[in-house]
């Protein structure tokens, strides 16, 4: 059994080793950890990974916990209908990503965002290694990240966001976007083709301005409401009234409560259904908010967000380990039910393992006083590691790397290091 000086130790060297090259950071003004180096794809920075980057960070250099989500905000709209988007790609002109600037149009950051995880993150640091200053540079960046989500995300006004494309949910090609991509069934080429069409949305949402209400209604685009996205959003509001009233402003912390709390009762009741001890969380599609049928571990996320009640999240954590149940793998979790009749374990977003949304999980598990679930998460996240690194996702079969396309996906990748605040438990609360 490692010590967590060993797990500090193994960690440190994972991200360590994929921090840019000293010309890049020498370009930078704050220091961001890329998402994996070994195969010369991931050199920019990406949102929600830099957000478990900083968690994992706090446990042994906080200052660069702490420069990693400053980071996060230096290319923040500030003109224009999206001022205060948080880019989920950013530092692309540094990191000599020309196939994502060519995509995006624009040279120094993508056009879209990811989960909204960044105030979870600040308060995670700053419960570690307090540091007022910053956080009080950070409080409007965050409320204007917040204020972009209702003013451009919230066409219908029901607290509910939408995402306009796949990659905003950080779910790439998860089954869970079939129906709306087109794909009913996998046939030879299907996830290159469908790679392709996500490539080809960019151009879409450009043409519409980004804006989600138009976009809503154009034959060719994405329209969704994600249950977790905006769980995560919940939680995320949540953090961010803690952050206010830790800067002295109650007023604004109530508000910012408010906001949260609309947001899970709105998951809650638009989004669960739950009867004969059995829950579905259901993401909304397209602008008739038709519910997805697809079963995805996202529902898991809900207890993040706190947007179930206690029955309900008693029912997720005993189907989660059920051993005859949908999610019943040697290794939790997979992010589709193993039911599922496209269900891969191999391939990306198909069914694997990923120790992000592990975390996520495992925090929801303890809201809910699920205590030895979340133990066992720990043990299986620690486990995966043991086997086969820190592997961007993992087989659940098997605890082997998972694949996209055939490929090995990286070993070395630095947000699977979140192990390490799983490690730590709950000293931070």
């Amino acid at each position: 059994m490692r010590t967590q000086q060993a797990w500090i130790e193994r960690c440190s060297e994972v991200l360590r080793g994929n921090l840019p090259d000293q010309k890049v950071l020498e370009k930078l003004l704050y220091r961001y950890t890329c998402p994996a180096r070994e195969k010369g794809t991931y050199l920019p920075q990406w949102l929600w990974d830099s957000c478990f980057h900083a968690m994992a960070y706090r446990w042994f250099d906080p200052d660069m916990a702490w420069e990693e989500l400053q980071s996060l905000f230096v290319h923040q709209f500030g003109e224009g209908p999206d001022a205060g988007m948080v880019p989920h790609m950013s530092h692309l002109e540094e990191s000599g990503a020309l196939a994502a600037q060519r995509l995006f149009r624009h040279k120094d950051c993508s056009t879209i965002t990811q989960p909204p995880l960044i105030s979870v993150a600040a308060r995670a640091v700053h419960r570690k290694a307090p540091d007022k200053s910053i956080l009080a540079k950070l409080y409007p960046k965050l409320r204007a990240y917040h204020d972009w989500f209702d003013r451009r995300r919230d066409d219908d006004h029901d607290n509910l966001v939408a995402i306009v494309h796949p990659w905003e949910s950080g779910w790439d090609a998860s089954q869970r976007w079939d129906g709306l991509m087109g794909l009913d069934a996998l046939g030879a080429g299907a996830l290159r083709a469908l790679e392709q069409k996500r490539n080809d949305l960019v151009s879409v949402c450009a043409v519409h301005g980004y804006d989600a209400e138009v976009l809503a209604q154009v034959p060719d685009a994405f329209y969704a409401e994600p249950a977790d996205f905006n769980a995560i959003r919940a939680a995320d509001l949540l953090a961010l009234a803690e952050i206010a009233d830790e800067l002295k402003k109650p007023s604004e912390s109530r508000e910012l409560e408010a906001r949260a709390r609309a947001v899970q009762r709105a998951v809650h009741d638009k989004m669960v259904s739950f009867g004969d001890g059995e829950l579905r969380a259901h993401d909304l599609l397209g602008p008739a908010e038709e519910k997805s049928p697809t079963d995805h571990a996202g529902k898991f996320v809900l207890m993040f967000g706190h947007c179930l009640l206690q029955a309900e999240a008693d029912a997720l954590s005993s189907e989660l380990f059920d051993p005859a149940g949908a999610y019943a793998t040697p290794y939790k979790v997979a992010s589709t039910s193993r039911f599922d009749p496209l269900f891969d374990p191999k391939e990306y977003w198909r069914g694997n393992v990923w120790l992000s949304l592990n975390w996520l999980v495992w925090k929801g598990l303890l809201a809910y006083g699920q205590e030895g679930a979340a133990a066992a998460m720990v043990r299986d996240s620690l486990a995966l590691v043991e086997k086969s690194g820190f592997c961007e996702f993992f087989n659940p079969l098997t605890g082997e790397a998972g694949e996209k396309y055939g490929r090995i996906c990286p070993r070395n990748q630095s947000w699977s290091t979140i192990i390490l605040d799983m490690l730590q438990g709950t000293t931070d609360e």
